[in-house]
Parts: structure tokens; sequence; C-alpha cells
């Protein structure tokens, strides 16, 4: 018998629907509700819309920033190499490139290129971009790395 095969549009879908599952438990664990114009999120202390438009209008250089993560890490990227491609794409740095020399003593140099163009050296510039402690927290958590499978939402 023929095993089923799933198609490039069912892979597709059934990636949107386990990101957009994180991304519920991820809004209630940190509590964006809170920040909701609406009342009966506040009621029910969870989002009773589009989690990822609420998100997005409550905190949104952080809602990006998290959505960077989630990206890095379905692209196989460990937890900490995914939240620093996020935090380059959210900074807008294009690329972050070490400058080394074959003379003893020298130690290398890191520069990141920024969006437009120019060149700044890494000390100088931001290495993380200003977000709410609690997104960092989500994303240092053993939680997002099981993508949020286990357990009920707790704050972050």
């Amino acid at each position: 018998m023929q095993a089923l095969r799933r198609t490039r549009a069912q892979e597709q879908q059934a990636e949107q629907r386990r990101t957009a599952l994180v991304l519920s438990k991820a809004h209630a664990r940190l509590g964006l509700w809170r920040l909701c114009d609406n009342g009966e999120c506040r009621r029910s202390k969870r989002c009773g819309g589009d989690v990822d438009q609420c998100g997005a209008r409550a905190a949104p250089q952080g809602w990006t920033w998290l959505h960077h993560v989630l990206k890095g890490l379905r692209e196989g990227r460990s937890q900490p190499e995914a939240v620093e491609a996020a935090n380059l794409a959210t900074l807008g740095y294009r690329q972050r490139v070490t400058v080394s020399w074959k003379v003893k003593g020298w130690e290398p140099v890191e520069f990141v290129q920024l969006h437009d163009g120019s060149w700044e050296h890494a000390d100088v510039a931001a290495a993380r971009p200003p977000l709410d402690e609690r997104f960092v927290k989500l994303a240092d958590s053993g939680w997002l790395r099981t993508g949020g499978r286990r357990g009920r939402a707790r704050k972050v």
C-alpha cells in the first residue's frame, strides 16, 4: 500500500496552525490581553479576537521580534541562534562581519551593516532591540523550545 504524502500546501497549512497555536499561547503568557481595548478580552483574561493582530497592536516591536524567533526555530536554528537572528532582523542590520588580521596580538573586530548601508562598530551598535523584558524571558524559556505543547499558559 502506498503511504499518503502531504502536499506542500498541506505542510504549510499545518505549519501555520502550529505557529498560530504557539502565538496564541505566547499572547496569553505575555498577558497582552491587558492592553486590549476590547472589554471582553480583559474580562475573560484572554484574547477574544485575532491573536496575531492583537499582539501586533499591543506590542508591535516585540511581536515582530517573536515572529522572527519562531521563524528561526522553524528553520532548525538553536534557540540562541534564533534570538540572535531576530535581534539582527528587528534592529534592521543587514549583516554582521568579523574582521580579523594575521597579526599576533591584534584581536578581531566586529562590524554591523546598518539598514542605510553604512557600517558601525558592533560594540557601539545596539545588540538587542528595546523590548519588553517579558518577550526576552519568553524567548529564553524552555517553553518556546517545545512549541508551547506542555502545560497551561502562565505569566512570564
